[in-house]
């Protein structure tokens, strides 16, 4: 009875988050068209770059997406098929296509105020180094290496059409490993699981509920102010955060026990962490206990939760749901030890989003893609198909709006007050899960992009039969 309730409720929440459109474009585009987007908060726009094999067109938007100005050029030639991200200096817009090898980075500077576009090639000359990360910060672009066999970091710094280069040397610093034996910090991005590789870093934002696929990874980066915070969690004792300045390149490294649980030859321990504003959420499970610690980034504890195999779980705010490969293929658990049991050993994981002073935790695990289940890639139909295919490699919510496809996944959803206080009460839907029910309901759209703007979440893409370029807005 209790699963019937669910599918019941579940159908109608499908229902209920039918979306309206909320504006139309009319644009004509040309299959495989990409989408990217710069959203500018304080000036209440948003400029759109649509870009297929043969030309970009930027067009700039206000916060009603009404079209203010429009810059049209050739594309780069074939050997730059990816945008990897962009910067922003007063009214000029660049965007950065790399190379096979990102050996090569072309800009492309859209200037709205002369209506002129310019382009210039940077030839990189990596020296022993691998790339752990590409991001703009406060609408400056990076490209982050590691020096082979190093703890040396090379910034390479794309800002007003210049290339700089920083490094930052942490030789004095303690890199710990998963055996717990001190690393330089080559080894420490060059470790892989079944779940991650090497050299992967997983960019997190609060721009949407980070999905437990994305906080599954050991290796994390966030983006705080003008700071880049890369979460080390390789070794289950300990959460180590690397706390890079962006302004100076200094870097400071704090190490965080991870909670304290008994093990032995048949029960091992596993850990991960989350880093929600100033605040260090950790987990450490086993089959038969899971605790939840919350920190302040001085190391200081001011929360624990802990759940037992014959307890019921006290914090959380909805039932143990196992989802398979589908936000349609979703059951409902029944107690504690089956929480425990299906995510000990499966890429155990927990995230955090803050929306309106509160905080919306989700706990559990997620397993490989499913060779027999959804795989990514073609067999997805409508625009979520279309996001996997797209070029653009940068944007973080395609990433979460199809991480869970092809994979089990199971957690329940807490709710926390600003002080991580639980709260009582079902957990409002966010507009990411509305996005999520939308998505999956085989919408005939292509050349789709998401984007925050305004505290909503904004989902545009083209009808070719309608010749028109739809937005919808969620919001929580």
């Amino acid at each position: 009875m209790k699963i019937f309730l669910f599918i019941i409720v579940f159908f109608i929440s499908i229902t209920s988050f039918s979306q309206e459109i909320v504006y139309e474009l009319k644009l004509n585009l040309t299959e495989n068209t990409d989408v990217f987007q710069v959203v500018e908060e304080d000036k209440k726009q948003v400029t759109l770059f649509f870009s297929d094999k043969n030309k970009v067109k930027a067009v700039r938007l206000n916060e009603s997406f009404q079209v203010i100005d429009s810059l049209s050029t050739a594309s780069p030639s074939k050997d730059f098929r990816s945008i990897v991200g962009y910067s922003l200096t007063g009214n000029k817009y660049y965007s950065y296509w790399s190379s096979a090898k990102k050996k090569e980075i072309i800009y492309q500077c859209f200037d709205f105020e002369t209506k002129q576009i310019t382009s210039k090639s940077f030839k990189i000359e990596f020296e022993k180094e691998k790339i752990i990360e590409i991001i703009t910060v406060n609408n400056i672009f990076y490209l982050v290496t590691c020096v082979k066999n190093s703890s040396i970091l090379n910034f390479y710094v794309f800002k007003d059409g210049n290339l700089d280069k920083k490094s930052i040397d942490l030789t004095d610093k303690k890199f710990l490993s998963s055996e717990t034996k001190p690393k330089v910090l080559w080894d420490i991005f060059d470790e892989s699981t079944a779940f991650e590789s090497s050299f992967f870093v997983q960019d997190i934002s609060n721009e949407s509920p980070p999905s437990l696929t994305l906080s599954a990874n050991k290796r994390k980066v966030y983006s705080q102010g003008n700071s880049l915070i890369f979460s080390l969690d390789l070794n289950s004792k300990f959460t180590q955060l690397l706390n890079i300045n962006l302004n100076n390149f200094s870097a400071d490294l704090k190490s965080y026990n991870q909670p304290f649980i008994e093990e032995n030859s048949y029960m091992v321990a596993e850990s991960n962490s989350f880093l929600s504003n100033d605040k260090l959420i950790q987990m450490k499970l086993t089959w038969e206990k899971m605790i939840i610690s919350i920190k302040n980034l001085d190391g200081t504890e001011f929360k624990k939760f802990e759940v037992l195999t014959d307890q019921e779980i006290s914090f959380k705010n909805s039932d143990i749901i196992q989802e398979n490969g589908s936000i349609k293929n979703t059951r409902i658990l029944d107690n504690s030890s089956k929480l425990l049991r299906k995510i000990q050993g499966q890429n155990s994981s927990l995230s955090c989003y803050t929306s309106k002073g509160k905080n919306y935790v989700t706990i559990g695990s997620v397993s490989l893609i499913q060779q027999n289940g959804v795989l990514l890639g073609g067999m997805l139909g409508g625009f979520t198909g279309a996001m996997i295919a797209s070029s653009i490699s940068y944007n973080n919510i395609f990433n979460n709006l199809n991480s869970y496809s092809g994979r089990k996944v199971v957690f329940i959803n807490c709710l926390f007050d600003e002080n991580f206080n639980h709260l009582e009460g079902n957990v409002d839907k966010l507009a990411f899960d509305k996005l999520r029910f939308f998505a999956e309901n085989g919408n005939k759209l292509t050349s789709p992009t998401i984007f925050k703007m305004n505290s909503s979440l904004v989902f545009a893409a083209y009808n070719k039969k309608l010749a028109n370029y739809f937005f919808y807005k969620f919001i929580d």
